[in-house]
């Protein structure tokens, strides 16, 4: 046990703290595996070698059910002995909000601890560690959760992608008057322009004009005024080269993000800690540097770098997304948009939104309408020729690997391209719901939840599903850690 609190960033929300009261890790994405339908990779590729960050953990923490911080190849691997801590999310009831415990207890893990928002348990019997909700306001992924540990000689809070509102940081402020380090997320990822179909000098022309706001950042700085920012949960890299040009078009640096605290906080005595994956902070030493510089104003170079590191996974990767049948691709496809249209939840529909679907590819060129609106619910319809909000345009190698469970339907617009003409509030809102409903309460590949969406597959939990470890990068099989 360490005096003082000690954390390690594993990579993108993975964080490693020990202190007085053990080990805990947080949203766990150890490997370099993709996530987002097999399309995003990490950059800067994580570091350290799995055994390693699943040894000697007392606890792990999942903040909400995105893979990239609920990564199931990577939880496959931690012991089932475990404590879990999770979030409860009383002003949302339903299934929706248990996917990850639910996932967590298939998975074989039995010792797990709901948190209700603003509860105080004591980790190891000394340390408090406080669970921060979701903001009232928000009407969507409100399946979010941050955290604060008190130790004694640090106060962490961690908010990860658990956006705020003004309301919420004047609660954290008054709880905690001292925060001594805040991680959170340095900007995110967007899908425009890089998942849309346009031109090269277009899309070039849309990335430049494209500004990052940092309004959360913003918000967190002014309001609960910690003592240090630490940027982190936006290392994205993009390795196939159908999707390379997202590198440029889709992401920030944290070079952007301490320009934004240098020009915006240039009164306040904020230091801005930026971590590499292995490198360490506490509050006696600071940052205790394990991973080389990032040449960040040349950074397409270093992602080229990783992206033949990984070929032969990425080879092997679309290889089996390719292996899929493509015989009567329409005639499957009603039949799988017939029964997500009979089991799926109708909560929460207060927009009103359509977006077509068009499926292309030498077999098939066929499309529909998925349409909802607060008085006629949500609804699948083939036959409907009225104007859209947006055009998705997917690949048929892509919608039959979703027909077939290799990849999921709820963010297929990561591996598509939209077309739209005017950005409405509620084609965002009704994304969001589509994200959490169309498969069924079910957000990971590896973890259909719902057996009427897949009635052929054999198990509902398939850790190892679309992943393709090289030799000797880590255990194919389950490590039981302890």
């Amino acid at each position: 046990m360490t005096a003082s609190l000690d954390v390690t960033l594993v990579s993108h929300a993975t964080l490693k703290i020990s202190g007085s009261f053990g080990t805990l890790v947080c949203d766990p994405w150890i490997l370099n595996e993709p996530v987002y339908n097999f399309s995003t990779w990490k950059f800067p590729a994580a570091v350290i070698p799995p055994a390693e960050v699943v040894r000697n953990v007392d606890y792990l923490f999942v903040s909400h059910s995105h893979e990239d911080h609920f990564h199931i190849p990577s939880v496959d691997l931690f012991s089932r002995d475990l404590t879990v801590l999770l979030p409860e999310y009383e002003n949302h009831p339903g299934l929706r909000g248990y996917t990850v415990e639910r996932v967590f207890r298939l998975l074989g893990f039995h010792n797990i601890r709901k948190l209700r928002p603003w509860q105080t348990i004591k980790l190891g019997g000394v340390t408090s560690f406080t669970l921060i909700p979701s903001a009232a306001t928000r009407s969507h992924d409100w399946e979010n959760a941050g955290f604060i540990i008190e130790h004694p000689d640090c106060t962490l809070l961690n908010m990860n992608d658990n956006l705020t509102d003004e309301a919420l940081c004047d609660e954290i402020a008054l709880r905690f008057p001292r925060i001594d380090i805040e991680f959170i997320q340095m900007g995110g990822v967007t899908m425009y322009p890089g998942c849309f179909r346009m031109a090269p000098e277009k899309m070039r022309s849309e990335a430049a004009r494209r500004k990052v706001g940092y309004s959360d950042q913003r918000r967190a700085i002014e309001r609960i005024r910690p003592a240090r920012i630490a940027p982190f949960a936006a290392d994205f890299g993009w390795l196939d080269d159908r999707y390379f040009h997202n590198n440029w078009a889709n992401r920030g640096t944290p070079e952007l993000f301490e320009r934004f605290v240098r020009s915006s906080f240039e009164d306040r005595d904020l230091e801005t800690i930026v971590l590499l994956p292995s490198d360490r902070w506490n509050m006696s030493t600071g940052i205790t540097r394990q991973h080389a510089a990032i040449n960040w104003p040349n950074y397409l170079d270093e992602i080229a770098a990783v992206k033949r590191r990984f070929q032969p996974k990425l080879d092997a990767l679309n290889a089996w997304l390719l292996d899929v049948d493509f015989g009567d691709l329409k005639g499957r496809s009603m039949v799988h948009c017939q029964r997500v249209q009979r089991w799926i939840t109708r909560d929460y529909i207060d927009f009103s939104a359509r977006f077509r679907q068009v499926v292309e590819g030498p077999n098939s060129n066929f499309s529909f309408v998925l349409k909802a609106d607060p008085a006629s619910g949500f609804k699948i319809d083939w036959h409907d020729d009225a104007p859209v909000d947006q055009t998705l345009y997917v690949a048929e190698s892509t919608w039959a690997a979703v027909l077939e469970g290799k990849q999921t339907w709820n963010i297929i617009q990561w591996v598509a391209e939209a077309e739209q003409t005017n950005y409405r509030p509620d084609m965002g809102r009704f994304w969001f719901w589509l994200e959490y409903h169309v498969d069924l309460n079910a957000k990971n590949v590896q973890a259909f939840l719902d057996p009427r969406l897949y009635p052929a597959l054999k198990t509902l939990i398939r850790p190892q599903l679309g992943v393709f470890p090289m030799d000797g990068e880590w255990p194919k099989r389950s490590s039981r850690a302890a």
